[in-house]
């Protein structure tokens, strides 16, 4: 059995419905697998989102961005690596690039801005500190993996989906 990936790296396989009349997979879906890996990255640093919603946050996507390098097809195995990204505003803001694991062929790369709002939709310009201590940990974690070498955090297992 493989070694579990670490938190920032998701990998997935593409399925039978995500690809369209072409061949390719629907553009629509690298959003859902940006989604994924931001999710499983955050969940390593202890985020759940349930219990952020009862404790009267959330956070909105602002901004969406992705650039298309090259398609993927039935039966890829995709991996999706996702790292915090420093931004002057108060939002919490990821990069990703996805690539093809047979070959590393980079397939696209995105960026997700999401702001943190009171559950009446109030922006918080000051974030909760259980907030606070999980986008450090991201940074931490990132500041790290970037400045060793080939050193990386272990994880939970990647998120296997069957076509």
């Amino acid at each position: 059995m493989s070694a579990p990936l670490p938190p920032h790296r998701t990998e997935l396989e593409v399925r039978f419905r995500e690809v369209d009349v072409y061949g390719v997979v629907w553009h629509g879906h690298y959003l859902d697998w940006m989604e994924a890996a931001r999710h499983r990255f955050a969940a390593h640093f202890g985020f759940d989102t349930m219990a952020t919603l009862e404790r009267g946050h959330r956070l909105p996507m602002l901004e969406c961005h992705l650039e298309y390098r090259a398609p993927a097809r039935f039966g890829d195995r995709v991996a999706i690596e996702v790292s915090p990204l420093e931004d002057p505003r108060k939002v919490v803001a990821f990069g990703y690039r996805i690539e093809r694991v047979a070959d590393g062929r980079l397939l696209a790369t995105g960026r997700t801005v999401q702001v943190v709002q009171a559950s009446d939709g109030t922006l918080l310009l000051g974030w909760p500190p259980e907030m606070a201590r999980l986008f450090a940990g991201m940074r931490r974690y990132e500041a790290g993996r970037c400045s060793s070498s080939g050193a990386s955090a272990s994880g939970s297992d990647t998120q296997n989906r069957e076509p």
